[in-house]
């Protein structure tokens, strides 16, 4: 079988370069200029009003992403997550929305994303090739004899496209909410960004800490744990070292290096260096300025949180402080 493939594979290069299409099949050559590709779609799409219509026409020449109200469910999700009735198996499902409500759901993603990120890093990467604005995303599971559940989401980030939900209700969240979807959003995005390289993060960061020496804890035989006393807590800060955000306020264990016995402990999970940066990323979008200032009191803290600060205002045009403090 193996060699029907290669004798297919010799075949095939044999007669392309026979026909002219290309001189050799040892190595990469031109083939003359690009084809258009049909996207599926034309826009404007039917139902919005001229208005948003001519927004969304804006968008596009602006960017080069169809942003689209009209969809094709087989075209968003072609494949559906894997899984079984037994395990709960789950696929991706939208319901579409309303075109009458079109103009609120641009109105929501300017105030939650857009106006944040310059137009030259949009229309390269930025804006995914596709929008599709929805009224519900939701991911339904069936854990069989009739058991399907549902589970809604505000959106759900694919290859080069995104799907955000809620079109009838974005014009009515009060001001929390708002801050707080857009949060979300951003830092689901600013994540995709960086691990499909649309987004390059700062070499001198990870110069500054010592990834190596192991921070002191001490065991607290009341909680049967290890804790960081004060002292030890300021060194750790003193290293240029602050803990993983989260709603729920300080937890020890959101610290980059946990201890847990005295055979057992770890520069958190995965490599030091990146989670290190993640949570200095999680921290500035969502730090409080009282917050921020208990961090930036630190110097080696401050040097690593300007680092990151500078790098994206000065490559990319992006205020991050703005996004959590606006």
């Amino acid at each position: 079988m193996k060699d029907n493939i290669f004798n297919l594979a010799a075949a095939v290069c044999s007669v392309m370069v026979m026909m002219t299409v290309i001189p050799s099949c040892s190595k990469d050559v031109p083939i003359g200029d690009p084809l258009d590709i049909d996207t599926g779609y034309s826009l404007p799409q039917e139902g919005a009003s001229e208005e948003d219509n001519a927004r969304i026409m804006d968008i596009y020449e602006r960017w080069g992403s169809y942003l689209l109200y009209r969809i094709d469910a087989d075209d968003v999700f072609w494949q559906q997550i894997s899984g079984n009735a037994s395990t709960g198996g789950r696929v991706n499902k939208y319901t579409e929305g309303d075109p009458s409500y079109v103009g609120d759901m641009l109105d929501y993603l300017d105030k939650v994303w857009w106006r944040y990120f310059p137009d030259d890093f949009m229309k390269t990467g930025g804006a995914p090739y596709r929008i599709y604005i929805v009224e519900e995303y939701y991911v339904e599971r069936d854990f069989g004899g009739g058991d399907i559940q549902k589970y809604p989401a505000d959106f759900y980030i694919g290859d080069n496209f995104i799907v955000l939900g809620g079109m009838s209700t974005v014009a009515s969240l009060d001001e929390a909410t708002l801050k707080s979807k857009k949060i979300a959003l951003i830092t689901a995005l600013w994540t995709e960004y960086v691990s499909s390289g649309v987004l390059t993060t700062p070499t001198e960061f990870y110069t500054v800490s010592d990834y190596t020496t192991k921070p002191e804890m001490t065991y607290n035989p009341s909680t049967y744990s290890y804790e960081y006393t004060p002292e030890q807590l300021d060194a750790l800060r003193n290293r240029g070292f602050i803990p993983n955000y989260s709603q729920y306020g300080y937890s020890v264990y959101n610290e980059i290096y946990m201890k847990y016995s005295e055979t057992n402990d770890t520069w958190s999970y995965g490599d030091p260096r990146t989670n290190d940066f993640n949570y200095y990323i999680a921290q500035i979008l969502n730090a409080s300025e009282a917050e921020a200032a208990e961090f930036l009191k630190y110097g080696t803290v401050a040097t690593k949180w300007n680092i990151i600060l500078d790098y994206y205002k000065d490559n990319y045009g992006i205020d991050l402080r703005a996004i959590a403090t606006d």
